[in-house]
């Protein structure tokens, strides 16, 4: 059915005791009536000139999927796209779109082509939109539209194709939603910490120079979006080769292995540096979890491909204490040195000499130094390492 039927119904009661008791149980009785009224409940409504739902044509074989082209437009154009059927084992020319589905109700359709259109969301209108591009089209997959959700069979398997489609795509676009006053700086600030051309540690540091109260505004605009409160988004994020988080028109990029590393260092390296720590609505407000989150599952990730175990890095045991109190600052460092081996921080010397703010500078550089170097250990050379 097109339509279905809401009741809504009121309930009126009145009630009467009347005096005599079974078993030693005084009984009530009453009695009440209701008021029922049907209502049209319409779920969508088609008024793209009457077209019809387009019908999905079954998948010849488990691991086929469809891929959707957004067809170029300007700003106020209609939503066009084609659907293709390809084999996953031989595909790497495509985009994944990461995004909260949002409110169910549908705001606007797509065309497809022979009076044919599928519903959109508000979520993924607002997506697509900031997606489109003007001239050429665009190759994406997108679960609402690529898979079949009236075929429960269907969604079944494809579920379970979604590691590899994540994997195989040549970037993931993390769409988190529309912008804010805020979002600007917000993915600025990002940005900066995703280069690992630019060091923390000098005046080029957004906190430096900007308010504080500014700086939590708009790096808590992008981590308590709905986006980072879904569970897809781990795998979706996690398992890309490359990443572009948007928000809007706004978006900054980072890659797998190395990048992400470094990203996540240097987000760790941040909330470390004196001038962070310095400033109480950062310091005390801001937490980068939801983003650091994503980091460490597609480094794990990474790890478990290519067989590599790692060990936590000075630079991990130092920022998960760094919320413990020691009276000198610079022992946050000193003072974990030893729950690292001792050629790691062979380089790291003691010296109480330096000032809290030049310890961390020396630190900074050596935790850097280390995220370049390899530190896994294979499962093959812990094999070795047991017969001999």
């Amino acid at each position: 059915m097109a339509a279905g039927i809401t009741y809504l119904w009121k309930l009126t009661t009145c009630s009467f005791s009347v005096p005599f008791r079974i078993f030693g149980y005084r009984l009530s009785t009453g009695f009440w009536f209701r008021l029922v009224k049907d209502e049209i409940n319409i779920p969508f409504r088609n008024n793209h000139n009457d077209k019809g739902l387009y019908s999905h044509e079954p998948l010849p074989s488990k691991k086929h999927i469809r891929l959707f082209e957004l067809h170029p437009g300007s700003e106020n154009d209609s939503f066009c796209g084609t659907f293709r059927v390809v084999s996953l084992d031989s595909l790497n020319d495509y985009e994944a779109l990461s995004y909260t589905w949002g409110n169910p109700r549908m705001t606007d359709t797509i065309d497809l082509g022979d009076g044919r259109c599928l519903p959109l969301g508000s979520n993924l209108k607002n997506a697509l939109h900031h997606l489109r591009d003007r001239k050429q089209k665009r190759k994406l997959w997108i679960d609402a539209l690529c898979i079949n959700q009236q075929d429960i069979e269907e969604r079944s398997h494809q579920v379970q194709l979604m590691a590899e489609i994540y994997q195989r795509c040549k970037s993931v676009v993390a769409y988190i939603g529309m912008p804010t006053p805020d979002s600007q700086l917000g993915f600025e600030i990002l940005s900066y910490l995703a280069n690992s051309n630019t060091q923390i540690g000098d005046d080029s540091m957004p906190w430096n120079y900007l308010n504080g109260n500014d700086v939590n505004a708009a790096l808590r605009d992008i981590f308590e979006r709905p986006y980072f409160q879904r569970v897809w988004v781990v795998q979706e994020a996690a398992l890309a080769p490359q990443v572009r988080m948007q928000v809007g028109h706004l978006f900054f990029e980072w890659s797998g292995g190395a990048s992400t590393r470094k990203f996540l260092a240097r987000i760790k390296l941040a909330e470390l540096s004196p001038s962070w720590q310095q400033i109480a609505e950062l310091r005390d407000a801001v937490d980068f979890r939801p983003i650091r989150e994503l980091l460490e599952q597609s480094l794990a990730a990474e790890a478990k491909r290519n067989g590599v175990i790692e060990s936590p890095s000075l630079l991990d045991v130092v920022h998960s204490i760094r919320h413990r109190q020691a009276v000198d600052p610079r022992d946050r460092i000193y003072g974990v040195m030893s729950l690292v081996t001792s050629a790691e921080v062979a380089e790291m010397v003691p010296d109480y000499s330096m000032s809290w703010e030049e310890t961390y500078q020396r630190f900074y550089e050596f935790a850097l130094r280390q995220v370049s170097m390899d530190s896994g250990i294979t499962l093959e050379g812990i094999q070795r390492a047991s017969i001999q």
